[in-house]
């Protein structure tokens, strides 16, 4: 499939739910055999909220006919040697609180009928599992990054007080970008915040090493005002175009993409790195200057100028 195949699909399918609203296909599979249990699924699943309609054997077809005596090719459709397939097409987004209560409502009708024997499938589902099994690693994940580059800028620095100044710098800027959504009252991919909330600290931590770095190197020549002066004029330049690159290519990634995980990641990380450049260039110098005697105590080796009188 194409670039303008895809962008063809998007169209027609932002056309389609213009006119019909939107629909999230679920499919629900619980074990073959028992007819009168599965009409009676069904009806209780049709009576749910968000539910737009149901399509099974025994409301499409009739449970009154035996499937022995419809051609294959119509049976297939709904049952396999060992499940019945139930499509559920449902009023809520992908995901979402509403989406996964959903997803909880429609497995405990499920488990009332079939025990642990029926499964749910569809992209709510997935991104439902997902969220169930990482969540509970996500912290984790992110103490073990932040961890791991404080060990880089240590061993870099030979600083204990740079890098903590360093991450601090990223990381609001990581803060602050996953807060947008908060304040604007639009929802948030799971899958992007947690792509972002790792990969914009380790892609733009590279601006705020080259700025420090610069200081560090002018700071053993001149006070730290005309030092921080200096550092910005030298690589405000550098910062900008790694940012801008990095910021464009998200939004364009954003606008473009028909799918709204993808233009969420996009999204995220245009306005991430944007929000590191301008954190990098404003906050950073002055935290570097506050702390600039801190910085000399806890810096191996810092050799900074030392002011006359």
């Amino acid at each position: 499939m194409n670039s303008r195949t895809i962008c063809a699909w998007g169209k027609d399918e932002r056309a389609i739910e213009e006119v019909y609203g939107k629909s999230t296909p679920l499919v629900l599979l619980v074990p073959k055999g028992d007819i009168a249990k599965e009409e009676e699924l069904v009806q209780e699943l049709e009576n749910v909220e968000n539910v737009s309609s149901v399509l099974a054997y025994v409301n499409t077809v009739s449970a009154a006919i035996p499937p022995e005596y419809l051609e294959e090719s119509m049976i297939s459709q709904f049952y396999s040697d060992n499940f019945a397939r139930i499509i559920l097409n449902t009023k809520t987004d992908s995901e979402g609180e509403e989406a996964f209560a959903f997803i909880d409502k429609v497995k405990d009708m499920a488990e009332n009928y079939y025990g642990n024997d029926s499964y749910v499938l569809g992209e709510s589902v997935t991104l439902y599992d997902m969220k169930q099994t990482v969540e509970a690693d996500n912290l984790v994940v992110n103490i073990l990054t932040i961890v791991a580059i404080a060990l880089v800028l240590l061993v870099t620095f030979r600083s204990i007080s740079m890098p903590i100044i360093l991450l601090l710098t990223i990381q609001a800027a990581v803060w602050i970008n996953l807060s947008v959504p908060y304040f604007m009252d639009t929802s948030l991919v799971y899958v992007g915040y947690l792509i972002v909330s790792t990969v914009q600290l380790a892609a733009t931590v590279d601006y705020a090493i080259l700025l420090s770095e610069a200081y560090k190197e002018n700071r053993k020549e001149m006070p730290a005002m005309k030092a921080i002066k200096k550092t910005i004029n030298e690589k405000i330049f550098s910062i900008l175009i790694s940012a801008s690159i990095l910021s464009s290519v998200g939004f364009i990634l954003a606008w473009t993409s028909t799918n709204p995980i993808v233009s969420s990641i996009g999204l995220l990380l245009g306005r991430g790195a944007l929000l590191a450049f301008i954190l990098v260039v404003f906050f950073l110098p002055a935290m570097l200057v506050i702390f600039d005697k801190l910085i000399k105590v806890t810096t191996w080796k810092a050799n900074f100028y030392k002011e006359k009188g």
